[in-house]
């Protein structure tokens, strides 16, 4: 009878001790902790006060221009070709609806909204251990620690992406920013995916002529690294995709949630 109560006790504490993998794994992820520690300690007291919140306050503004009843491009962008230099909006006209809740929403939401989406995101899927390191390596990236105090929104589309490894459909607002468009087809072998995507074509529809606008926006545009030019933000939308690939719970499920 004794052996029969110690064989699962012995199971439980062999379940308990770390592999060789996973220790590894716990040194990696202190080693991009501290390299993250480190890189904001020199970068915080020098940043330029100008840079802080700057697409932030650049979206917030043109949102506002538009409801106030002015343009939401820059006339400059619809004269023929332009550099598509910091403090143009190249954005599709059904981002105005994203930004518009901010008007009224404290500026610390912009910031704790995505936060919130991430940590939920990580606590429904219990990423494992070996997972960590490839988390903490893309919070360590210099691009996402500048995106984040810049307010690029490219932290909301993180947080939508991180919600889309849960329920898909928040995933479809990836579409919102063509340059990382990959990402916005995680969920797209699901029925809640293609709710989602109907729905944000429908909330498109009323911007009608501004589309038209948005086309001469994204064809007139020049960039040295063409589409490449956000690829600095790629880092930060991996975030929510390793905590999905290395999820501990939901793996296997035979219907997944959100269909």
């Amino acid at each position: 009878m004794s052996s029969v109560v110690e064989a699962p006790v012995a199971d439980v504490r062999a379940r308990r001790r770390l592999r060789p993998i996973e220790i590894v794994s716990l040194a990696m992820t202190l080693v991009f902790v501290v390299l993250l520690v480190r890189d904001l300690v020199q970068l915080l007291p020098n940043l330029d006060p100008a840079k802080i919140a700057v697409d932030y306050n650049l979206y917030i503004g043109a949102t506002q221009r538009f409801i106030d009843g002015g343009y939401y491009y820059l006339p400059s962008q619809l004269q023929g070709p332009y550099a598509a230099d910091p403090g143009v909006i190249l954005y599709p006209p059904t981002f105005i609806l994203v930004m518009a809740p901010f008007l009224v929403l404290p500026w610390w939401t912009y910031w704790l909204l995505p936060l919130v989406a991430v940590l939920y995101a990580a606590w429904r899927h219990r990423p494992s251990v070996r997972a960590w390191p490839y988390i903490a390596i893309c919070c360590w990236f210099p691009g996402t620690i500048v995106n984040i105090v810049a307010g690029n929104p490219s932290i909301l589309f993180a947080g939508a992406l991180a919600l889309g490894t849960i329920w898909y459909w928040p995933a479809v607002l990836g579409f919102l920013k063509p340059s990382l468009l990959p990402f916005a087809f995680f969920g797209v072998w699901t029925r809640a995916w293609w709710m989602g995507l109907g729905v944000l074509v429908v909330v498109s529809l009323p911007f009608g002529w501004l589309w038209r606008d948005y086309l001469q926006v994204v064809l007139d545009a020049r960039h040295p690294l063409g589409l490449l030019y956000n690829l600095g933000q790629v880092p930060l939308m991996l975030i929510p995709i390793a905590i999905w690939a290395g999820r501990t719970r939901g793996r296997g499920d035979r219907v997944p949630s959100g269909t």
